[in-house]
């Protein structure tokens, strides 16, 4: 459709807690959307990447219904308060695919058959970066009220221990280029620029990629 320093871990597989250092901030961190999240995963990923996912104007309601038939629960990390409540996640990409499924069976619960089929011919439109074998962070959202205590930091720390779980050598981002914002940001976490590239709709800017070695 269109972050090394490590966190302390304990397994990474779906469900599993991959950082205890957070708990004084009072969020973990977890491999995995929780099925009873999956809906909050949804709404928080559309509202921070929806302009990103469909050039198209879309609904709310629509793009959310997108995002949860297309979501892949296993490919994301998870910050948990500790009333259990979802208040941040990251996608994962790799080879095998990534947080949300590139299929048009999402594009069809979300908008119909007729509408479904023709956001997904649509959305064929968008150039992937070029292969790779780090594992790519798609997006690292936190919950507004949350922000600025290190959500994001200690999502990208376990995202770099997957990666290294997983046999990646790197992990990546791609911003655009005219993201100053998104690129200081990513920087600020270690990440080096790694070149430029054309992706995403064909009509926009190039993408900044930047890589941090895990």
């Amino acid at each position: 459709m269109g972050g090394g320093r490590l966190a302390k871990a304990r397994d990474g597989r779906k469900g599993g807690m991959i950082s205890t250092a957070s708990k004084r901030a009072g969020f973990d961190i977890r491999h995995g959307v929780p099925p009873h999240l999956q809906g909050a995963a949804a709404r928080l990923y559309w509202r921070s990447f929806g302009p990103a996912l469909q050039f198209l104007p879309t609904p709310p309601r629509h793009g959310i219904a997108l995002v949860g038939a297309a979501m892949n629960g296993e490919r994301a990390l998870v910050a948990l308060s500790r009333a259990g409540t979802l208040v941040g996640i990251a996608g994962l990409r790799g080879a095998s695919g990534g947080f949300l499924s590139q299929g048009a069976e999402g594009f069809y619960t979300a908008f119909g058959p007729f509408r479904g089929h023709l956001r997904h011919m649509a959305a064929g439109l968008s150039r992937g970066g070029a292969e790779t074998r780090d594992l790519i962070l798609d997006g690292v959202a936190v919950r507004p009220p949350w922000r600025g205590r290190g959500i994001a930091r200690a999502l990208v720390e376990a995202a770099g221990h997957e990666a290294r779980r997983l046999g990646h050598p790197a992990l990546r981002v791609e911003v655009e280029a005219r993201n100053r914002a998104a690129f200081a940001v990513w920087t600020s976490l270690g990440f080096l620029p790694n070149g430029r590239q054309r992706m995403g709709w064909p009509w926009r800017a190039r993408a900044h990629v930047l890589r941090l070695p895990v």
